[in-house]
């Protein structure tokens, strides 16, 4: 690969980021025939192996000091500090060069949209989907993490477990979204999916405006629409 390819998936906490990611990843491994490196904060500050593994020792060093900090924010449902989003743009940028990346919420916030457009990669290389909620997006991020926490069969949620989620929720709607319009306005490519259709809908709408750009053969269904096997991908980002 010569130019950077890289995708990003940005919508609101249960708008089913996480299960495009790992379709995505599936679907351009399947196309590209390479690795497919699928990267989010949260799998950095997890330490994932995928992304450990293209890690330098001084960015290992980095995530570690700010460790505990990004716990605790992460527990009240509000950003990561900084310094992981430059940690992700620097390995973003790396590893474009040579393999796919798949991001997960990227950009988050400000921060995050001024690292990504500041990061060297190219805008005609960069694709971003926002998975759209139809009509109110607080409504919208309640009722799917409400959803997403019942099968876990610890019963009706703790005001601590609620208000956490509204955190989250007005993070995509007071950071996210601007965020959005400023890298929209920059010239990075925003494609609006609308995230209340069914998963596999979803998946298609993503796969066919690929198609329409020349990142994945048209006349293949292969598994961004859930019917391929996740062979050549890294992983989903979670």
């Amino acid at each position: 690969m010569s130019t950077a390819n890289v995708y990003s998936l940005v919508g609101p906490p249960g708008s089913g980021k996480t299960t495009q990611a790992a379709r995505l990843v599936a679907a351009l491994g399947e196309t590209w025939g390479s690795p497919v490196l699928c990267a989010s904060v949260p799998a950095l500050l997890r330490g994932d192996r995928a992304i450990d593994a293209r890690l330098t020792p001084g960015e290992r060093i980095r995530v570690a000091r700010v460790r505990e900090a990004a716990h605790a924010r992460a527990d009240r449902g509000e950003l990561m500090p900084a310094e992981l989003d430059r940690v992700l743009m620097e390995l973003t940028s790396r590893v474009a060069q040579s393999e796919p990346v798949v991001l997960d919420s990227v950009p988050r916030g400000h921060e995050q949209a001024r690292l990504l457009l500041t990061s060297g990669l190219p805008l005609q290389g960069l694709t971003v989907f926002h998975l759209r909620p139809p009509g109110d997006p607080l409504e919208f991020s309640m009722r799917r993490q409400l959803s997403r926490a019942a099968p876990t069969g610890e019963g009706r949620p703790t005001v601590r477990a609620l208000t956490r989620m509204k955190r989250k929720a007005d993070v995509y709607i007071e950071q996210s979204l601007p965020a959005l319009t400023e890298i929209a306005r920059a010239g990075t490519s925003v494609a609006d999916i609308d995230a209340g259709a069914p998963v596999d809908r979803v998946a298609q709408e993503i796969r066919d405006h690929l198609a329409r750009s020349g990142a994945l053969p048209r006349s293949r269904a292969v598994a961004a629409t859930g019917t391929g096997p996740a062979r050549r991908g890294d992983g989903p980002c979670v």
